[in-house]
């Protein structure tokens, strides 16, 4: 009766699988719900079965390959798997060296994961497509003949939108081409994202002008967090400076996600 049992069991398992693989998420909560488990089962197959792969190259599908592979190891625990609206001035397409990148879905908003491990995150764009959620892939299209390469930097302040939005004040100075170039980044809605070219950022001061709320700052420049602060619930600034060999231009990692949204510490 138990091998009976277990054998019933395993069919469900096996039929349940298999329309997880041929049905994708109707809903952002679906999408959402289905990420969340099958980073739990750190079920690399079911992940990536969430990417929307359509018009996506070699190289951007092996980028999406190693997307959660901090999450999946034996040791690493998931803590939540939240959505997020986009923040305010977040630029869904980029260009550079003749390539311009762009979502290959109409991007709804950010899906946050976060660990058990404090500061270890990844934040990235999805939306919808013929009816159903992904997570958004890349599509690369040629504009012209490649200019300096660069790197793509995205600043972007995470903080408390509801029901009082935090309020923050800063700037941000890169170098592109060698010059050196200043972002504002000051925000009234909790959230704030810059991205853009260039070659690295020099130094980021942001301070919170509110007397409630929370926020973070995160740095990334090709696909890696340079910088991530903790929560400042206080109105210290935080100040961020390269210390650190100079900045040269190098390869631009074509990713949306890369300019974007993922920053794993």
């Amino acid at each position: 009766m138990r091998n009976i049992l277990l054998v019933v069991c395993l069919n469900t398992m096996v039929i349940a699988t298999s329309v997880l693989a041929k049905d994708p998420p109707a809903s952002a909560e679906k999408l959402r719900s289905q990420l969340e488990f099958a980073l739990k089962a750190k079920d690399t197959n079911a992940i990536q079965a969430l990417f929307n792969k359509q018009g996506v190259s070699e190289e951007m599908k092996s980028m999406d390959t190693g997307m959660f592979d901090e999450f999946v190891k034996p040791a690493a625990n998931i803590k939540s798997v939240t959505l997020q609206p986009l923040p305010a001035g977040m630029q869904l397409t980029s260009e550079a060296n003749g390539v311009r990148y762009v979502p290959n879905v109409a991007v709804a908003g950010l899906i946050d994961v976060e660990s058990t491990v404090e500061g270890n995150s990844a934040q990235m764009p999805y939306g919808s497509k013929d009816g159903a959620f992904y997570i958004a892939g890349t599509i690369e299209e040629k504009t012209g003949a490649p200019s300096v390469k660069e790197k793509s930097i995205n600043v972007m302040v995470m903080g408390l939108s509801a029901p009082e939005p935090v309020t923050f004040t800063g700037t941000c100075v890169y170098l592109q081409g060698g010059k050196e170039m200043t972002e504002d980044i000051s925000g009234d809605k909790g959230n704030i994202s810059k991205a853009f070219w260039g070659d690295c950022v020099k130094s980021c001061t942001v301070k919170k002008t509110s007397t409630n709320g929370w926020f973070r700052l995160t740095i990334t420049e090709d696909n890696q967090t340079v910088f991530r602060s903790q929560k400042i619930t206080n109105q210290e600034p935080v100040v961020y400076e390269k210390k650190e060999r100079p900045c040269y231009p190098t390869k631009a990692t074509r990713s949306l996600r890369g300019n974007l949204v993922k920053h794993i510490l």
